[in-house]
């Protein structure tokens, strides 16, 4: 038996729903390390804008990959895109260290 495409994203979306679930009970205990707040906040602990969208734009550029994937769809130029977009920045980050404070007034 053969669930087709649409069975396997079915599976796939399914499986991603169980490990949000997961991660939402885990934040919301409080002796757990694992906190949902830290994607959307920023540095000064208020909701940024810029964090929702990056956050948006990871999860919507991860599940195109998947689904270009199970489709047979994925090229070297997609995945290599993808791993410009998010992994290389934060290479550069670990190779470079902390950037310093800037200047205050």
């Amino acid at each position: 038996m053969s669930f087709g495409r649409h069975g396997m994203i079915f599976v796939l979306a399914l499986a991603v729903l169980l490990i949000m679930w997961g991660l939402e009970r885990k934040n919301k205990d409080h002796s757990s390390p694992i906190s949902f707040d830290d994607l959307l906040l920023g540095d000064d602990g208020k909701m940024s804008k810029a964090a929702c969208v990056m956050f948006g734009s990871f999860a919507l550029t991860t599940w195109t990959i998947v689904y270009l994937t199970i489709n047979d769809k994925l090229t070297e130029g997609y995945f290599g895109a993808y791993l410009a977009a998010w992994v290389l920045p934060a290479v550069t980050k670990l190779i470079k260290g902390p950037s310093p404070p800037g200047p205050t007034a």
